[in-house]
């Protein structure tokens, strides 16, 4: 069955390479590029579009703020589903969405996606608010001529966004394209019928969550009519943080309990583990998967 899944989401990138050379991807505003710009891509003070500035010190015409088709950089190689690497040796971080890292289900969809894209070619960058992360990556949109990548990798379903303030300008666009590809099934919203699930978190604990690391905890029922094995099922958080289960018998009308601490696993209750709170309390996803990746249920606050 992984093998399967693995042929169709190859399959599913050649024809959407197709499609898209036909016209045919689900489509947003395409965005004006503007006037000429100069600079390299690490220059804090140049015109080039990750700098998000131009020569006039203004973005333009009340435009998106994308720098001129003038300056683009050749990718020399992608890393995964929203990293690569340019041909002057800088890495780029594509901000606003998440894809799934090494070992992680549909990894290796998402960095072939990427490549299909962009890997040999020529992109043009865009910077929000924020510079680098702490890996020292650049912060950055990418367009392949008028192809926002980016968003296209929300859109075809191989990546989630990710809103991380303060780097937000168009959070609302990656929002609306995550819609479209879960409500189209595609890439990693692949549903599984393996299971009838309700999920509730309980990220707030009491006092302090670093203190009361189990007063953080996920519930999962079994609303269907079936006794579930739960091997290989994995939760994972809107980052990178992810649980996977062990073998149990998870029986009809039952509730099971995963705490964020440590503890010893038994009689439905399981331990992450964790050394640290896991849920945030402003917002937050939890992505429930079966043992071949598909998407079991989603909870968001």
């Amino acid at each position: 069955m992984i093998v399967r899944k693995k042929i169709l989401s190859f399959i599913l990138i050649i024809l959407a390479v197709f499609f898209y050379g036909c016209g045919l991807y689900y489509d947003y505003d395409k965005y004006d590029t503007g006037g000429e710009t100069t600079g390299s891509v690490g220059d804090n003070n140049s015109n080039i579009k990750g700098s998000g500035s131009r020569t006039s010190g203004d973005t333009g015409n009340g435009n998106d703020g994308r720098a001129g088709k003038g300056v683009t950089f050749t990718v020399k190689e992608v890393v995964d589903g929203d990293t690569m690497i340019l041909s002057d040796g800088s890495k780029i971080r594509l901000i606003g969405i998440n894809t799934p890292e090494y070992g992680m289900y549909f990894f290796e969809e998402a960095r072939e996606t990427l490549q299909v894209m962009v890997l040999g070619r020529e992109v043009s960058l865009e910077k929000d608010v924020s510079e680098m992360d702490k890996y020292g990556r650049l912060l950055r949109y990418a367009y392949m001529n008028d192809l926002f990548v980016n968003l296209e990798m929300v859109i075809r379903g191989f990546a989630n966004a990710y809103t991380y303030p303060p780097d937000v300008k168009y959070s609302d666009k990656f929002l609306e394209a995550e819609r479209y590809a879960r409500e189209n099934n595609l890439g990693v919203w692949q549903k599984s019928d393996s299971a009838s699930i309700e999920i509730l978190i309980n990220y707030n604990a009491k006092e302090s969550d670093n203190i009361n690391l189990n007063g953080e905890y996920v519930i999962i029922k079994n609303t269907g009519t079936d006794i579930i094995n739960t091997y290989g099922w994995t939760i994972k958080d809107s980052a990178t943080n992810i649980y996977k289960f062990n073998k149990y018998l998870f029986k009809p009308d039952e509730a099971i309990y995963l705490f964020t601490g440590n503890g010893k696993d038994g009689e439905g209750k399981f331990y992450w583990g964790s050394p640290g709170p896991v849920w945030n309390n402003d917002h937050d996803a939890l992505y429930l998967r079966d043992r071949e990746g598909l998407l079991i249920e989603i909870y968001g606050y």
